[in-house]
């Protein structure tokens, strides 16, 4: 039977909890190369992940299950949050890292979703507003689907996928309610087919133009949801009890990216 008491706070300052060295390209905010110093059509699949340095600064340390072992990291400079480091499954391996704004507000999320101790989804926020999500669901250590979010409303705006590796975009999709049309590029000159445009949803059923497509299509439809963000305990209050698992995170994909 897990224990109903209250999590164990601890406080570090500048000490590995997780005993996991981070250690895999660092990027200071978007991930990738800016898109201005590529070709048309090619986005950068550089999977960057940012430091989130504990050096120096104060580390609050929470064992949320009573186990012994650390399981989130909150990292504090000059009184404010700058970055938490979460362990969701209790494998003593980080799994998501949150990074925050002058405000306080989320900017920027990391997650490894299949927990083989990759990142394989980045997220970036404006005003704590999703905007931009890169994904790896491909297991080759890059990125290959970049979505686009209404900051106001959180509706997806657009995704672009590179489907074959090449480095070059090769479908379009837009949303339109329920709708989403996908454009594809099969001749390899970096811009869409007419005749091959597939739309799901909507008032009609699936265009019938490319059954293949189609499967396609609705089995990538939906991205990886987004793990739950964690909230930690004030340190002057006590500490209430915290249940931390991998509910906000069910059907996960297995797939992998670039090391952390």
């Amino acid at each position: 039977m897990k224990s109903k008491l209250a999590p164990k706070v601890l406080m570090a300052c500048g000490i590995a909890a997780f005993g996991v060295l981070v250690a895999f390209g660092c990027g200071g905010g978007a991930s990738g190369v800016s898109d201005a110093k590529l070709p048309t059509g090619v986005r950068s699949s550089a999977i960057e992940h940012e430091a989130c340095d504990e050096s120096g600064n104060k580390v609050e340390v929470l064992d949320a299950n009573n186990d012994g072992k650390p399981d989130i990291k909150r990292v504090s400079k000059n009184g404010r949050e700058v970055c938490r480091i979460s362990d969701l499954n209790h494998d003593g391996k980080p799994d998501m890292f949150e990074y925050f704004d002058e405000t306080g507000q989320l900017r920027r999320r990391e997650a490894d979703y299949d927990d083989n101790g990759v990142v394989n989804s980045i997220e970036i926020y404006q005003g704590g507003k999703l905007v931009r999500r890169e994904l790896d669901t491909s297991n080759q250590g890059k990125i290959d689907t970049w979505d686009t979010f209404d900051p106001n409303t959180g509706a997806p705006l657009k995704r672009e996928r590179d489907s074959n590796g090449d480095g070059r975009v090769d479908q379009w999709w837009t949303y339109d309610g329920d709708k989403v049309s996908i454009a594809m590029d099969r001749n390899g000159d970096g811009l869409p087919d007419p005749d091959s445009t597939v739309v799901l949803g909507g008032s009609g059923a699936p265009t019938p133009s490319d059954a293949g497509a189609v499967a396609m299509a609705d089995a990538a439809t939906t991205p990886p949801p987004a793990p739950p963000s964690i909230s930690m305990p004030s340190p002057n209050e006590p500490a209430p009890p915290v249940a931390v698992s991998d509910a906000g995170v069910v059907g996960k994909p297995q797939r992998g990216g670039a090391k952390r």
